[in-house]
């Protein structure tokens, strides 16, 4: 694969395109290795540098990610990619911090789930799960495990915050509180049984 731009990405810091992928490397690393414009980059040499430079420095940055803050592997994935790392050394950082269990989208599903059960329905915490990547069946099996059923009472503390008064609200009110905590992902059962509507 052929050099075909180097551009400065910051203090010291290169991106290499090739024909094939981008990457990052230092300028006294792209000096060493003496890849510049044009030059053509062989299998060999690519490997080697995987080896001995950029796998080393993913699995660094993937670790540096992660000691911030815990991620889902699709969340540790993008945040590699806007590092416009390629997706072959991506998959090296994400095998090298899963053998050490860094990520584990069960546990941290289990984790979103306690942390927020209170203040989040049931749909709201699937729909956050979803979105940070965490696959669907993980999240079934974290429910499963740890979601206590809280909804009605969050119901409860909802319609009181509101200032809910069954008997002396008018029917444009009370559709109006029902459709606020239907947005909210609370079933429609549990609505009307709290409201006392059924």
């Amino acid at each position: 694969m052929r050099i075909r731009e180097i551009k400065q990405e910051g203090k010291g810091r290169l991106l290499i395109r090739t024909d094939e992928l981008i990457f990052p490397l230092c300028e006294k690393e792209a000096a060493a290795w003496q890849l510049t414009e044009g030059v053509e980059l062989d299998t060999e040499t690519w490997d080697r540098l995987c080896r001995e430079v950029l796998n080393k420095r993913i699995i660094r940055r993937a670790m540096f990610l992660l000691e911030k803050m815990d991620r889902t592997e699709f969340q540790l994935r993008r945040k590699l990619r806007d590092n416009h790392y390629p997706e072959v050394l991506i998959n090296v950082a994400v095998d090298y911090v899963k053998s050490y269990h860094y990520i584990d989208d069960l546990r941290y599903a289990e984790t979103y789930i306690r942390l927020h059960q209170t203040d989040k329905s049931r749909m709201q915490l699937r729909a956050a799960l979803q979105q940070r990547g965490v696959p669907s069946e993980l999240i079934v099996q974290a429910m499963e495990e740890v979601y206590e059923d809280h909804e009605e009472e969050m119901i409860r503390n909802l319609l009181a915050r509101k200032q809910y008064d069954s008997e002396h609200m008018d029917r444009k009110q009370k559709y109006r509180i029902y459709q606020y905590l239907l947005r909210k992902g609370f079933s429609n059962s549990q609505i009307m049984r709290q409201m006392d509507l059924t």
